[in-house]
């Protein structure tokens, strides 16, 4: 379906969807709103269970998805515009790639305040249920809520750092996260609260007392003078649970699409892959009814990056991390064949380090082996497989928006007392950046930023930024273009205006004779990059119209393909 067509009907749903009557609709008071959202609860476990099996044998029943992976074939997101880009919305918010972020802006994030009150005791309210690090739920003297969470004991710096970092990273992206502050604290600044409980190590539920926090604590690093360390993410009033990443809240009026259909949600494998965090999963996001502009909303934020780089939150990752699936059946079905364990590269290099961590606060995180279109998250989800080079091709344009000043910059706020930790993680990051973008730029047409100026009556001419040669993968004088018009009337016949002519820059020249109302031209354009380069594919696709009768003709849409 074409572009123009799938946005009418969304418009349509959307202008109907907000007419409805009172309990369907924006029209409903705060309140009502607010029950309307309901809680919803998941936990890692449920999540493997629904990710590894059950999932697996309801596919085998979906005879449309079934269709799609015996053919290949990909679905265009359905949140983009007609310029293949992804508008604002309580998913995603365009940041750094349309108005770039200074410095300070980077480092400070989201987190516009100074974290927890040091002022006075912190109360702690219950130990943290979820996840596998040792935490607290603490109320400061400002009863501002803040959950805390430590580093392991051989690992200092390594889940606080990791956590700060990529909060920040994802911010400047464009996703919402919660604040997020390191502390450094003493341990007698908090009280357990009366009715606060915890899980002890055998998983049963016990009363928290002063004891018991003192034992827990006992399991994290300390730091001159006693003092500990931790990350504190703001608590996010009037959460709904978890975000599904497939589906709809069908009682967010707002939210008409299906989440393994949205650009925004798919990128994140892109925005994954970089960071290397792979507990990205359903229960590391938060549904949260907000005010905006008078009226109640859903926001979707990202939550929990203390697994992330190389952390794995409570220890070092494993160099499996990022190349398998927690249970990979596609990796158990390849050995099955010849009934033996195939020793993996990775697998190799870990043997030959003794399986030893060079750099404690770094944990386990490098290039090595580092393949862009097969890294993968703990838990497989249908949203990450939808991903096209569409989808990838606008990930990678916003990680080249962060310069490697942009990286150093955000990664000295995780503030390692070693300045080569900072050091070598930048080096690694940077690399990774180029990496990604290199490879999901080979994959399509790698031409942005299209602006189209009449020269004289008839006669035009259109200029591309070409984002593989400007980012230094190729030279300027080694990449050529070719283009072809092609013109469609009112009825859909079409006739090649011009045929392919081959340019040395990603800018010509071309006539166009007035078109006839209803007529547009398609502009397909294709890259060579390299000596021995072949044409890009799929070929990029520019639509030019008349907006008005008797105007010139405009750019109104652009289509990198799937």
């Amino acid at each position: 379906m074409r572009k123009s067509v799938r946005y009418s009907i969304g418009i349509l749903v959307l202008v109907i969807t907000l007419a409805a009557p009172s309990g369907t609709g924006l029209s409903v008071t705060p309140e009502e709103f607010d029950r309307n959202i309901k809680v919803r609860e998941t936990s890692f476990y449920r999540e493997f269970f629904d990710r590894i099996l059950y999932d697996q044998i309801a596919q085998l029943f979906r005879l449309d998805r079934m269709k799609d992976k015996i053919s290949f074939k990909k679905r265009e997101a359905r949140d983009i515009n007609s310029f293949d880009e992804v508008p604002d919305s309580s998913f995603f918010v365009n940041r750094n790639a349309r108005n770039h972020l200074g410095l300070s802006e980077l480092k400070e994030g989201p987190s516009k305040g100074s974290g927890p009150d040091p002022k006075g005791l912190w109360r702690v309210l219950k130990g943290k249920t979820a996840g596998v690090s040792a935490g607290f739920l603490i109320e400061d003297q400002k009863q501002d809520r803040y959950l805390l969470k430590f580093d392991p004991k051989d690992n200092p710096e390594m889940a606080t750092s990791a956590e700060i970092i990529s909060q920040k990273f994802f911010h400047a992206m464009g996703y919402n996260v919660p604040e997020y502050y390191l502390v450094n604290f003493s341990p007698d600044i908090l009280k357990p609260d009366p009715k606060a409980t915890y899980y002890n190590k055998d998983g049963f539920k016990k009363p928290l007392t002063q004891e018991a926090l003192q034992e827990i604590l006992e399991r994290v690093p300390k730091f001159k003078g006693g003092v500990v360390r931790a990350s504190a993410s703001k608590i996010l009033r009037e959460a709904k649970g978890y975000m599904s990443l497939e589906g709809r809240r069908k009682a967010d009026p707002e939210d008409l699409i299906p989440h393994e259909d949205r650009r925004s949600l798919r990128a994140l494998r892109v925005f994954g892959s970089w960071l290397n965090h792979y507990d990205l999963r359903e229960g590391n996001t938060l549904d949260v009814v907000e005010t905006e502009n008078g009226k109640p909303a859903v926001k979707h934020y990202l939550i929990d990056f203390g697994a992330s780089l190389g952390s794995a939150s409570s220890h070092p990752k494993v160099p499996a991390a990022g190349y398998e699936h927690v249970v990979d059946w596609f990796a158990v079905g390849k050995a099955a064949p010849t009934l033996k364990v195939v020793e993996k590269p990775w697998e190799k290099k870990w043997d030959a380090l003794n399986r030893q961590i060079a750099y404690p606060a770094l944990g386990y995180f490098d290039n090595f082996q580092f393949d862009p279109h097969e890294w993968k998250t703990q838990l497989p989800y249908e949203v990450f497989n939808r991903l096209t080079r569409g989808d990838a091709f606008w990930a990678a344009k916003i990680l080249k928006s962060f310069s490697d000043e942009d990286v150093r910059s955000v990664v000295e706020s995780g503030e390692f007392s070693d300045p080569e930790n900072a050091k070598l993680l930048s080096e690694i990051l940077i690399a990774r950046r180029d990496i990604i973008a290199r490879y999901w730029f080979s994959h399509v047409t790698p031409l942005d930023q299209a602006r189209l100026s009449e020269l004289e009556q008839g006669k035009y001419q259109i200029r591309f930024a070409d984002l593989f040669a400007q980012s230094g993968f190729s030279k300027p004088e080694e990449s050529r273009y070719r283009y072809r018009l092609i013109v469609v009337d009112p009825k859909g016949h079409r006739r090649q205006f011009k045929g392919w002519q081959e340019v040395d820059t990603p800018s010509f020249s071309f006539e166009i004779s007035s078109l006839g109302s209803g007529s547009k031209v398609i502009l397909h354009v294709q890259a060579r990059h390299g000596a021995k380069g072949i044409w890009s594919e799929p070929p990029l696709k520019v639509i030019f119209a008349n907006t008005a009768q008797d105007t010139p003709i405009s750019v109104v849409e652009i289509d990198h393909g799937v």
